[in-house]
């Protein structure tokens, strides 16, 4: 009779946690800027692009002024994430992919549909703040932040091979 009454018991605690389970929403990631896990802190990374944004800065010689704020896209970011986990686990840094494929091509393949589009690859960079700086003092990375014409923005980390993707629709 114990046995019974033992497992009477275990199957109801089953059917109460699956049936809570399914019944309760999915925790939002800590990360509240995305859905997508990033590897990354997705909100301090665009609090980084978007104060710069803010400031303007000079990118190389070139003064690029103050432009309005990107919003984080989570189409965005997997594109971004596809790219360093590829070349994290191909070993490989290039913003073409080993198939050929341009960030237009990998940001297209996560269903986003743009007008125009940049990316910006690091590898062995630490912390968001370590890869933003190394961006900041590239020209040409310096520029994608600083771009007017972006409008949304994602990022992703991978092993040590960082991307963030911009584009406008």
């Amino acid at each position: 009779m114990n046995k019974s009454l033992l497992l009477c018991f275990c199957i109801i605690f089953l059917f109460t946690a699956c049936k809570k389970n399914a019944d309760t929403p999915a925790e939002a990631p800590a990360n509240s800027a995305t859905a997508v896990v990033t590897g990354l802190n997705a909100d301090l990374m665009l609090k980084l692009v978007n104060n710069k944004r803010k400031s303007g800065c000079n990118c190389g010689s070139t003064f690029m002024p103050a432009v309005n704020p990107l919003t984080w896209n989570d189409l965005l970011a997997s594109a971004a994430l596809a790219h360093s986990k590829a070349m994290n686990v191909n070993n490989f840094f290039s913003h073409t992919s080993l198939n050929g494929a341009s960030a237009g091509d990998r940001i297209t393949a996560a269903g986003y549909k743009w007008n125009t589009y940049g990316e910006n690859i690091a590898a062995g960079q630490p912390t968001e703040q370590a890869v933003f700086d190394a961006w900041i003092a590239s020209e040409g990375h310096c520029k994608n932040i600083m771009a007017a014409n972006f409008k949304e923005m994602g990022a992703a980390k991978d092993g040590k091979y960082w991307t963030q993707d911009f584009a406008a629709r």
